[in-house]
């Protein structure tokens, strides 16, 4: 059992950050169950684990081997499937937990499964790199009534615009007391620009005292100047905002699963999903607006009927993963997703029923292109998706601190429709 040997020490850490005293018991107890070759208990255990953190790396290969041991080739195969969609390098060929199914046509053809997820498939273009290098971009935008196109910047505190055949930036806005800039939408007549923006610690000066606090700045597009701010302190990070036809605003929160809205110049909470949800992403709409969709980083991607906030998860496709989802973009009665929580990074598209309650199929777009280091928002603008394919998010030391030696010149891509 190399796997959980080898995670144990950085697992326990993880646990001591992310869960109760509870789910360490259950994890402690299910590794004792595994040594005592209580593999019966090790199974239950295990599969309470999954059950209450779904999509985890460890949890999931863990699960398969409890069915291994017991046998239950088709429910270990289904879960290494899980594990490789999650990481197309898991290695599980020469563990030894798996020797009572080795020998099984199921499981002889996860090698080639594996292979497969490693494919190269390059659909989306270069548009242009921008001349700014450590920017930081995190999502992009296109102004159509003043044909201007902004980057946000996570590093700088900023919003550029930038030249879009040279990609010379000049800054748009800029204030001393602007937090790391994250998302960027437009009302529907291009009067205002709403930014969502979180203090962390790869923003420049950044300090202990704004710890945790998280801002939406209502911005004047014609005179540049920030009009209004609603303000959060505690732990929260405004990662992505959809702003309706009626400028209403709604606004995932990454830190605490909840989302808020921005109503008659008020910032409330619109539906709390602590007890279902994990780290809420991109968030988005159908084209009636009575259909909200948001991307959850661990679990997939939950449907709201915003008439009465009756939430549903969307199942996935047995051979697509719900993990890690970025990005999340709604069009031609699909989602399209950026999945950068998996490896190799991936851009899919969700086919949806007419009802929106279901992903009838699924297109890998872009997938393990090298040039792709963690993309993150999406942006539409007529029938392109627009997108960041480098933010430098590998590049930060634990203290927040940038080397620039590994970063690139943001490069953005476009994928047409």
């Amino acid at each position: 059992m190399k796997k959980i040997i080898t995670v144990l020490i950085v697992l326990s850490i993880f646990l001591e950050d992310c869960f109760s005293q509870s789910q360490r018991d259950l994890y402690n107890n299910s590794i004792k169950a595994y040594e005592a070759k209580n593999y019966s208990e090790f199974l239950q255990l295990t599969k309470q684990l999954d059950s209450i953190r779904p999509m985890h790396p460890t949890f999931t290969y863990n699960l398969a081997i409890a069915y291994a041991l017991q046998q239950q080739t088709d429910n270990a195969v289904l879960q290494l499937k899980k594990a490789i969609l999650m990481n197309a390098k898991t290695a599980f060929e020469d563990d030894a937990d798996f020797q009572s199914i080795k020998e099984t046509e199921a499981f002889k053809s996860l090698s080639a499964f594996k292979q497969k997820q490693l494919d190269v498939v390059a659909t989306s273009q270069k548009a242009i790199t921008l001349s700014e290098k450590a920017l930081h971009p995190e999502s992009v935008l296109y102004l159509s009534k003043t044909k201007t196109w902004l980057a946000s910047s996570i590093r700088k505190r900023k919003i550029v615009s930038f030249d879009e055949k040279t990609g010379k930036c000049s800054d748009w806005l800029t204030a001393e007391n602007i937090l790391a800039v994250f998302a960027l939408k437009p009302d529907a007549k291009e009067e205002f620009l709403w930014v969502a923006t979180s203090a962390i610690p790869e923003m420049e000066n950044y300090s202990e005292t704004v710890k945790g606090k998280a801002e939406i700045l209502k911005v004047n597009i014609k005179t540049k100047k920030i009009v209004n701010r609603y303000s959060l302190e505690g732990n929260h990070v405004f990662g992505d905002i959809y702003v309706t036809k009626n400028n209403k605003v709604f606004i995932s929160d990454s830190d605490k699963p909840i989302i808020y809205t921005i109503e008659n110049d008020a910032l409330a909470v619109w539906l709390s999903m602590e007890n279902t949800a994990f780290n809420l992403q991109g968030i988005t709409m159908n084209r009636e607006e009575d259909m909200l969709f948001i991307a959850d980083y661990l679990k997939g991607i939950a449907v709201i009927k915003t008439a009465n906030k009756e939430v549903n998860w969307l199942h996935f496709p047995k051979d697509a993963t719900s993990k890690g989802i970025d990005g999340l973009v709604y069009a031609k009665n699909s989602l399209f997703a950026v999945q950068n929580g998996v490896s190799p990074i991936r851009i899919t598209q969700l086919k949806l029923n007419s009802s929106h309650t279901k992903i009838t199929n699924f297109k890998v777009l872009d997938n393990n292109r090298p040039e792709f280091d963690e993309p993150a928002l999406l942006t539409l603008v007529k029938d392109k998706l627009y997108f960041f394919a480098n933010s430098p998010w590998k590049a930060y030391d634990k203290n927040g601190v940038l080397d620039e030696s590994k970063v690139t010149n943001p490069e953005l891509y476009f994928l047409k429709l």
